[in-house]
């Protein structure tokens, strides 16, 4: 496996995590659909070099790639070319190599960006390092406790104009999840649907469970601001046979509740595909 030298116009982030995992469990993760959307999110992959990669990311729609490099169980590519409507825009590279180390860990790096081109196209790299560094670790914890198992997907999204920080402070009272700490164990209350597991991230404006209620699982809760508006995040990773049916509960409880408290953010809508 050989890199080669960046470009002096290469504008890429980079994030790495280890995982207690072999390279071919690794592989799987990271390049098959059902992989990706333990960690990342719901995805179709064509196999091979040339193939076509889809990843559906909810209320922003989907985005369509083709496969780069496909090399298991060390290197899976793709390129994204319709990511921006200005037609002069660079493509968008991402890449994924898996190292073996010894007593049975991988580490997973991943670049992601403009390998050329990108000069003058820095702004629209914000904030993707925080969200491939949060999709790391959706991978660790997937890996570590829940290799191999089904995943549902559970996204609940709304926007606002209240600030940031405003939004981030109210949900987290209404949750009565206030000064969490990596390592606790945590219950969500106020009237809030069952969200209960093991703190294993906060930062500022956003936290990651663990969790065990409504299910096994992973939750991330966030706000953050994009394309001038706040949104807020509930969103989820439910691992196990029982997802779809734990979702199917689980959605329309947090819908009413996000709506009876905030109503003042709107819900938002899916663009087509």
């Amino acid at each position: 496996m050989t890199t080669t030298p960046e470009p002096p116009d290469a504008r890429m982030v980079r994030v790495e995590v280890e995982v207690p995992a072999t390279p071919e469990q690794v592989w799987e993760a990271i390049a098959t659909g059902p992989g990706i959307a333990a960690w990342f999110v719901p995805a179709e992959v064509e196999g091979r070099e040339g193939g076509e990669i889809v990843t559906h990311h909810g209320p922003f729609g989907a985005s369509r790639g083709v496969v780069t490099r496909w090399e298991p169980p060390h290197r899976f590519a793709y390129e994204e070319r319709e990511w921006s409507d200005k037609p002069d825009a660079p493509p968008w590279a991402t890449e994924i190599l898996v190292e073996a180390r010894a007593g049975g860990t991988c580490v997973v790096r991943l670049a992601s960006g403009f390998q050329t081109g990108g000069e003058g196209w820095e702004d629209e790299l914000v904030g993707t390092d925080e969200g491939w560094r949060d999709g790391m670790q959706h991978l660790r914890i997937y890996l570590t406790h829940f290799a191999g198992e089904p995943t549902t997907d559970l996204i609940l999204h709304r926007e606002s104009d209240e600030p940031a920080e405003r939004l981030w402070r109210e949900l987290i009272a209404a949750l009565e999840l206030e000064d969490l700490a990596v390592g606790q164990r945590r219950a969500a209350a106020g009237g809030a649907p069952p969200l209960a597991g093991i703190v294993e991230e906060v930062e500022p404006l956003k936290a990651m469970m663990r969790i065990d209620a409504p299910g096994p699982g992973v939750v991330d809760l966030g706000v953050h601001q994009w394309g001038g508006r706040t949104h807020v995040f509930v969103r989820g990773y439910l691992y196990g046979a029982d997802g779809e049916a734990v979702r199917a509960a689980a959605q329309p409880a947090w819908e009413a509740w996000l709506d009876e408290r905030f109503p003042t953010a709107r819900r938002a809508e899916t663009p087509p595909a």
